[in-house]
Parts: C-alpha cells; sequence; structure tokens
C-alpha cells in the first residue's frame, strides 16, 4: 500500500541547525555565507585558468605585501577597489562580561578600509 504522509518541512527533533560563521551573518550577507579561503582560491583558479597551488601562492604571496607595504608606508591603494590604511584604536574601559568588573582595553594599531568610488558604485 502506499502511504499518502506528507513530508515534513521542518527539522527533526534534536537536528542541528547551520548557524552563519563567526563574524558576520547570514542576513549581514544576504543569506549566503562567506567563502572560505579554499573556496576563493578554487574560484579565482577557475576564473584565471591557474592552478590551485599556484593561486594560492599567489594569495600567499599579495597578503604578506599588503602587511609589508602596511608596516613601512601605514597606507595602500589598491587601484579600482580603495585604500588600506592604519590606523590607532586609543585606550579605553570596557567591562568583562561574564563578571561586569570594568577592565582597561589596551591601545592597538588596526587596519581601515576605505573603498573606491567605482567600487562604491557598484553596489548600488
Amino acid at each position: 500500500m502506499a502511504d499518502n504522509k506528507k513530508a515534513s518541512t521542518k527539522p527533526a527533533a534534536g537536528a542541528a541547525t547551520k548557524k552563519p560563521a563567526k563574524g558576520g551573518t547570514a542576513k549581514a550577507s544576504g543569506g549566503r555565507k562567506e567563502k572560505s579561503v579554499s573556496e576563493l582560491i578554487s574560484a579565482l583558479a577557475e576564473t584565471t585558468g591557474l592552478t590551485k597551488a599556484k593561486t594560492k601562492e599567489f594569495l600567499e604571496a599579495h597578503s604578506a605585501l599588503l602587511v609589508k607595504e602596511l608596516q613601512q608606508n601605514g597606507s595602500v591603494q589598491l587601484a579600482g577597489v580603495g585604500k588600506l590604511k592604519v590606523g590607532n584604536r586609543a585606550a579605553r574601559q570596557g567591562r568583562n562580561p561574564s563578571t561586569g568588573a570594568p577592565i582597561t582595553i589596551k591601545a592597538r594599531k588596526t587596519v581601515k578600509f576605505a573603498g573606491g568610488k567605482a567600487f562604491k558604485d557598484r553596489f548600488q
């Protein structure tokens, strides 16, 4: 005999639900998850026709070059994309979330990104 029960669209009790990756939410990215490094390498290799090994080597070299330039010059202009710039975050008071006790958060350097006009216009 054929079973006429409809398939349930609800997850089974105790079934794990997918959560967005730390540092980003599915809502903020339009419901899509961020690409992992291996996914980015695969996509770039497919686009450029390079091997995945060469693409990975290129990305690592590019990353190292950006860090070196930021340390030496304080900023890097990426033509058609924007500018990376070293900034300073001042020391500030914060709270320990588990105890509520006040703590001092040390001053530190950060990297800030400012998108160029052409880059920003692609999102409107």
